[in-house]
């Protein structure tokens, strides 16, 4: 006979199914889903730092290529205020991903903490120095950052890439400028403030600070742009753009290759108004299907894009597709970017001692018409390949610890055998790789 199962009964049964349910799953899982980072913050004396804000600038796989831009992970842009023990902890990051954290405190100079892969048991250890107040006018660059509707951008990073001198000492220097902060971030209203402190001098010839300084600009989210900023207490109004959308899908033999790199980069080199090191490479991973998308490209801005040699050099190149980007919210599509055969260079690195090459020791072939390139370990016998090489101009650098420093131009319309660089004892600039330029047969 069977029981009769009342209401009553029903429902016990129901609630005892969802207790054990509950303990069973929901316990562990929501102990799984919280993957920290935690860490500490201290002052060069070694004191803890409270009050600094830690944030979660940039984020990318840790393996395989992004499809996302560094700053577009939900991730970006959390943050956390250390306590009165500097101590600090960033909740829920996702799985599969490494994390660049920006730390930056008022009186302090920020620092970057670089792929920062969430860990048990192991927390970031970082020390911001303290920074000296100028108000001398002439040693002092100030500015606000703001979109394009004018509102403020806190936690823009700001770099210094170049500086003028006016005067009887009228010069320039291109690059970071050792006696200027080499970073700030902007506050909650957007400002921001870089120093000259006079910590060394750029070159003997100038003296005191510059006139103007080229700075970088970057906010998540938003197009890198270069300014230039005159010294004085003037706070000068920097607006950024979202910028424009370069996209396209790589191919070969008219399948798509997903999984590969794709690099977008500024030509001619140069930064704002001719000087300055030039917007950095842009990198995106193409999707299953090929398709490649890059947001936040700045406008106006003549670019190249390229499939990335360490990521396809088995299959072939693409070389260069040159495209331009004219206004905001922009879609440039550059099509379909073709993998075809390419080229390899070969050859062999001789010390002309006999000595076999220690171990650890590197080559590298640079494209000198795009920021790419390959490297390779040289083994003992100092012999190497390149494959994946397009038509172009290339230079190629061997670093062997003791030995001269050899770097030579290198012009590839063909494969390259037997090409040698010979280097000596010693730091001589001037010794030359035996066969640069010659190539081999095909």
């Amino acid at each position: 006979m069977q029981t009769r199962r009342t209401p009553e009964m029903i429902f016990v049964f129901v609630l005892r199914v969802a207790a054990v349910l509950l303990t069973v799953h929901c316990k562990p899982a929501s102990a799984a889903a919280d993957l920290m980072i935690t860490g500490k913050v201290a002052d060069g004396t070694g004191k803890p730092l409270a009050d600094a804000t830690v944030m979660v600038y940039h984020a990318g796989p840790t393996a395989g290529y992004s499809i996302f831009c560094p700053s577009c992970y939900p991730d970006c842009g959390k943050r956390a205020i250390t306590d009165s023990n500097g101590a600090f902890i960033l909740h829920h990051l996702s799985p599969g991903l490494w994390f660049e954290l920006l730390i930056a405190s008022s009186g302090y100079e920020p620092r970057f903490v670089k792929k920062v892969v969430p860990t048990p048991d192991v927390p970031v250890t970082a020390t911001l120095d303290a920074r000296p107040r100028v108000t001398d006018p002439n040693r002092t660059f100030r500015g606000r950052i703001v979109d394009s509707k004018g509102a403020a951008q806190p936690y823009a990073v700001v770099q210094p890439v170049g500086a003028f001198w006016e005067g009887k000492t009228r010069a320039s220097v291109i690059g970071r400028i050792p006696s200027v902060d080499p970073m700030a971030v902007a506050d909650q209203e957007g400002g921001f403030e870089l120093d000259f402190l006079a910590k060394e001098n750029p070159r003997p010839l100038l003296s005191g600070p510059p006139a103007i300084i080229a700075v970088s600009v970057e906010a998540r989210g938003m197009a890198e742009a270069f300014v230039a900023i005159p010294a004085g207490l003037e706070q000068h109004t920097i607006a950024l753009t979202d910028g424009a959308i370069v996209r396209g899908r790589l191919v070969q033999d008219g399948k798509s290759i997903g999984g590969a790199e794709v690099g977008v980069y500024g030509y001619p080199l140069g930064g704002y108004g001719g000087f300055g090191s030039g917007y950095g490479e842009m990198r995106i991973g193409t999707r299953p299907d090929g398709t490649f998308e890059m947001s936040n490209v700045p406008v106006p801005g003549n670019w190249y894009v390229y499939a990335k040699m360490a990521s396809v050099a088995a299959r072939g190149a693409t070389g260069n597709v040159a495209c331009a980007t004219k206004h905001n919210d922009e879609i440039v599509d550059v099509g379909d970017l073709e993998l075809k055969a390419a080229y390899h260079l070969r050859g062999h690195v001789v010390l002309s001692d006999g000595k076999p090459i220690a171990n650890g020791m590197t080559i590298t072939i640079r494209s000198e018409e795009a920021f790419d390139s390959q490297t390779a370990t040289l083994p003992p016998d100092g012999r190497f390949e390149f494959a994946g090489l397009a038509a172009g101009s290339y230079s190629i650098l061997a670093s062997v610890k003791g030995y001269s420093r050899s770097s030579s131009p290198l012009s590839i319309e063909h494969n390259i055998d037997n090409f040698m660089i010979a280097l000596s004892p010693g730091d001589n600039p001037s010794a030359k790789p035996a066969g640069a330029g010659k190539p081999g047969p095909r």
